[in-house]
């Protein structure tokens, strides 16, 4: 799943909010489907899902929605100042899950 946060619209909005959400929605496109063919080519079966809003919203709808029996998700394990300013996508989704959330640290390069 990739979620692309959707802009706000403006009666100021130039078009520059429009190109900007097509070039995520593209971006987004491409990560999609690395991952799926890297699932595919070690046999392992996917889906994939291209939502638009507030990711941790979404991951909780879809989930809700799908039936889902467990969500598996990243993080980077930002923490202070970093975490502060952008937020936590996965502590929103595990404090706001009725579905287990399973989160995977980024290991340390």
């Amino acid at each position: 799943m990739y979620v692309i946060v959707a802009a706000t619209r403006s009666p100021r909005d130039f078009g520059w909010e429009r190109a900007a959400m097509e070039h995520f929605r593209k971006e987004g496109e491409q990560a999609t489907r690395f991952v799926e063919e890297s699932a595919k080519a070690a046999g392992v079966e996917v889906e994939s899902v291209l939502l638009e809003g507030n990711p941790a919203d979404k991951i909780v709808e879809f989930a809700e929605q799908q039936g889902t029996e467990m969500i598996v998700m990243g993080t980077l394990g930002k923490t202070g100042l970093d975490r502060f300013l952008l937020g936590s996508v996965a502590e929103k989704v595990v404090r706001h899950s009725k579905t287990p959330v399973l989160v995977v640290r980024e290991e340390n390069p």
